[in-house]
C-alpha cells in the first residue's frame, strides 16, 4: 500500500507496500524445456538493471525461468497467448500494466500460516519498489475506489498503473528469486486482480484540462472516473435507428468525438487513455480500452450526465460496449509521462521542502535527506526530528510500526507535509506525527 502525497502537480510516494505489479509465474526451477539450452546460464537469475532493454539476447536466459503453469497465482489466470506475445517482442517498450485489485477480507497465506492480518495489511508487506526501480519501471497511477458505478462481478478496491521499459525487464523482475519470495504476501492479501498489458494512446488538444464552472470545493472535491471497456466486435444498434454497420471501436470513437467537446466545456479532462493489448492476468474476458477521466466535482459530473449533447450521442456508447467496469476513484498518485509536475510544497527557513533529486541537493544543517518517488523530483526533509521540531506546516513523524520502518524512505523519524500524515498514522504503519 503506497502512502502518497499529491501537492500541485507533484506526486510523492512513501512506499509502505504496494499492490502494483503481477506475481511471479515461475517456481525458480533450473529445468528447461529446451534440451540445447545452457543449463549453467539457466541457473542464474538475470541481473536487474536499467539497460536490459538493450539486450534482446537475454530473453533466452529469462525464458528458461518463466514457466507458465508453475506457481500460478490464486487470484487470476495467466493468459498464455499474451505471455507468448511479450516473449516474442522482448525489447519493445515502454508498456503499461493496468491493475485492478480486490483484497481478501482476511489474509490467506499459501503455506497455511496463522495470521490475523487483513488482506490489505498482508499485501502491505509486499513492496516491490526496489525491484521496479532496479529495472527502470515506476508506478504512475494509484487510486482507491470510492464507488463502483458499472460492473458487479468483482467490486474493486484499488486501481494502479505501472510503466515498464520493456517485457524483458518485466520478466527478469518476476523471475528474480528475491521478488518471488516477497510475492507470498501479495498472494495472501489479494483475492482477485486484472493485470492488463496496455499502450498509452496519444492525447488530442481537446483532452487538456480547462477551467470548470463546477470547480472543486472542500465539500465537493474532484475525482477520477476509471472506465475499463470491452468493446463489441460489431456495434449493436436498435434496428429503427437505421445506423450503418460499424465496429464497436468505431461506435465508441464516434461517441467520443461527438460528446467530448461538451465535456471539456464542463471541466472534464482526460488523465490518460490506454489501448489494451491483452490480459496478463484475468478471467478470460477480453478488454480493449482503459480511459481515466478527471471530474471537476460531483456537481460537474452530474452536469455531464445531464448534458444534452452527451445524451444525444449516448446511443453510440451503448451500441459499442459489451461490458464495462466504471469506478469513481480518489487518486493518491498521478504521474503520467509527459506531465509537467510543479511542487507547491512550503519551503521552511531551515530548508525542509526544498526540491531535490539527491541528498546532496539538500541545504544541510540537519536537512540532509531527499525523499523521492522513483521519478525525477523530490523534497528535502529533516531526519531524526523530535516532536514539535519541524517548522511551518510540517510534522515530525516517528515511532512507526517496527515492520514498516524498513520500508519507509527515512530513518527513525522525519519532517513531513500535512498531506502525508493521515496515511502514515493509519494501520499497518501507525506512526505518531506531531
Amino acid at each position: 500500500m503506497p502512502i502518497t502525497m499529491r501537492i500541485g502537480g507533484l506526486a510523492l510516494i512513501l512506499f509502505i507496500g504496494c499492490s502494483e505489479g503481477p506475481p511471479p509465474i515461475t517456481n525458480g526451477s533450473d529445468v528447461t524445456d529446451n534440451p540445447s539450452a545452457d543449463t549453467s546460464i539457466a541457473r542464474q537469475p538475470l541481473p536487474l538493471t536499467k539497460d536490459l532493454c538493450s539486450q534482446p539476447e537475454a530473453i533466452e536466459q529469462v525464458r528458461t525461468r518463466v514457466r507458465p503453469g508453475d506457481g500460478t497465482p490464486s487470484f487470476g489466470n495467466i493468459d498464455q497467448e499474451q505471455l507468448q506475445r511479450m516473449l516474442a517482442d522482448p525489447t519493445e517498450g515502454p508498456f503499461y500494466m493496468v491493475n485492478l485489485i480486490h483484497y481478501r477480507d482476511n489474509a490467506l497465506y499459501p503455506d497455511g500460516r496463522e495470521t490475523d492480518l487483513t488482506g490489505r495489511e498482508a499485501n502491505a508487506l509486499y513492496s516491490p519498489i526496489e525491484f521496479l526501480a532496479a529495472i527502470g519501471a515506476r508506478i504512475i497511477y494509484h487510486a482507491e475506489v470510492s464507488q463502483q458505478i458499472d460492473g458487479d462481478e468483482t467490486i474493486w478496491d484499488d486501481v494502479a498503473i505501472v510503466e515498464y521499459p520493456c517485457p524483458l525487464a518485466f520478466f527478469a523482475m518476476i523471475s528474480d528469486p528475491d521478488f518471488i519470495a516477497r510475492s507470498v504476501h501479495k498472494d495472501a492479501g489479494v483475492e482477485s486482480t486484472y493485470v492488463l498489458v496496455s499502450h498509452r494512446m496519444p492525447a488530442s488538444p481537446l483532452e487538456q484540462p480547462t477551467d470548470s464552472p463546477f470547480a472543486a470545493t472542500d465539500e465537493d472535491p474532484a475525482f477520477d472516473l476509471v472506465h475499463v471497456m470491452d468493446l463489441r466486435d460489431e456495434a449493436q444498434y436498435a434496428a429503427e435507428l437505421l445506423e450503418p454497420d460499424r465496429s464497436g471501436q468505431e461506435a465508441w470513437d464516434l461517441y467520443w468525438s461527438l460528446s467530448f467537446e461538451a465535456a471539456n466545456a464542463l471541466g472534464v479532462s482526460v488523465t490518460a487513455r490506454f489501448a489494451v493489448q491483452g490480459d496478463f492476468i484475468g478471467d478470460e474476458r477480453s478488454w480493449d480500452e482503459v480511459v481515466i477521466l478527471n471530474m471537476p466535482s460531483q456537481s460537474g459530473y452530474q452536469a455531464w450526465l445531464e448534458n444534452e449533447t452527451r445524451q444525444a450521442a449516448d446511443f453510440h456508447r451503448r451500441a459499442a460496449l459489451e461490458y464495462r467496469y466504471s469506478m469513481a476513484t480518489s487518486p493518491m498518485l498521478v504521474d503520467f509521462p509527459g506531465g509537467n509536475p510543479d511542487s507547491s510544497l512550503e519551503i521552511t527557513e531551515d530548508g525542509v521542502g526544498t526540491p531535490c533529486q539527491y541528498d546532496t541537493d539538500c541545504p544541510g544543517h540537519g536537512v540532509t535527506k531527499c525523499i523521492i518517488d522513483g521519478g525525477m523530483s523530490g523534497f528535502c526533509t529533516r531526519e531524526n526530528c523530535s516532536a514539535g521540531e519541524c517548522q511551518g506546516t510540517y510534522q515530525c513523524c516517528y515511532d512507526c510500526a517496527e515492520f514498516a520502518m524498513s520500508l519507509l524512505p527515512f530513518t527513525g523519524s522525519a519532517c513531513l507535509p500535512a498531506l502525508a500524515i493521515s496515511p502514515l498514522t493509519s494501520p499497518p504503519v501507525s506512526c505518531t506525527c506531531e
